[in-house]
């Protein structure tokens, strides 16, 4: 099982699970609450929380877009 750490804007998850670092960030969206803001993209990571000054390059990076919309979720204008 591997342990995920999924950064996105004010989101920050540390997550267990089987699935891929795309479907965890897919999960990840269902943590969020009113006071996060999400970023234009999802930073997942083995060994800590990553952004784009950290990122290493064998961070996961996906755009929030592809995730949300993987995720079943819409986006408004």
């Amino acid at each position: 099982m591997a342990k995920y750490y999924i950064k996105c804007g004010t989101l920050e998850l540390i997550y267990s699970t089987n699935k891929k670092p795309l479907g965890a960030a897919m999960d990840a969206l269902w943590e969020t609450n009113k006071f996060d803001v999400l970023d234009e993209y999802f930073y997942i990571d083995e060994r800590g929380f990553k952004d784009y000054a950290t990122a290493l390059p064998d961070t996961k990076v996906y755009k929030s877009k592809k995730v949300m919309e993987k995720a079943g979720w819409t986006l408004e204008k």
